[in-house]
């Protein structure tokens, strides 16, 4: 009886999670393994804001928490509950060696991502490490940017064209 050979995993999903690595590039990380027909990952990302002082840093805490509760929602609803509850852990305010103060959130999520489910978990995860760059970047009311300007590596064919963000993201 000749040994089974190991399903390979396709094209597409080896595709994918370089995809899904260059998207945690922006605020985070990834780790993935594959266990054909499927892909599993696992994201960190962070949401950071800063502040001048420690007292200011402190009041962000409130704020950074519920942007990372809105932020876990839009994942769950974005990705048709493909991504799992997220656990969200928020920082004290800590020093930062230049001077100034910043607040953390670390949001940690996982899904299982099949080639015929990757389209809506690609598109919520995106959202999201996009959403966590602007408040980096521009703060809580900071415009999230265009896929171009933040990833220009990554082709798009016209059957995954990602819809703009709605009104108030």
């Amino acid at each position: 009886m000749a040994a089974r050979q190991p399903i390979q995993a396709s094209p597409k999903l080896l595709a994918l999670q370089k995809d899904f690595q260059q998207i945690a590039s922006l605020a985070g990380f990834l780790n993935s393994s594959i266990d054909a027909p499927q892909m599993r990952l696992f994201f960190t990302l962070y949401g950071r804001v800063t502040a001048e002082s420690e007292a200011v840093a402190a009041e962000l805490v409130a704020p950074l928490q519920a942007w990372s509760d809105r932020l876990a929602a839009d994942l769950r609803e974005g990705s048709s509950s493909a991504v799992l509850p997220p656990q969200i852990q928020v920082s004290a305010p800590q020093m930062l060696p230049n001077g100034g103060w910043y607040v953390v959130s670390t949001i940690n999520f996982n899904t299982k991502v099949t080639d015929s489910s990757y389209l809506r978990v690609r598109t919520a995860v995106l959202a999201a490490y996009k959403k966590a760059l602007a408040l980096r970047d521009g703060g809580f009311n900071a415009p999230v940017p265009d896929l171009a300007d933040i990833l220009p590596s990554v082709e798009l064919d016209s059957s995954e064209a990602l819809a703009p963000p709605a009104p108030g993201d």
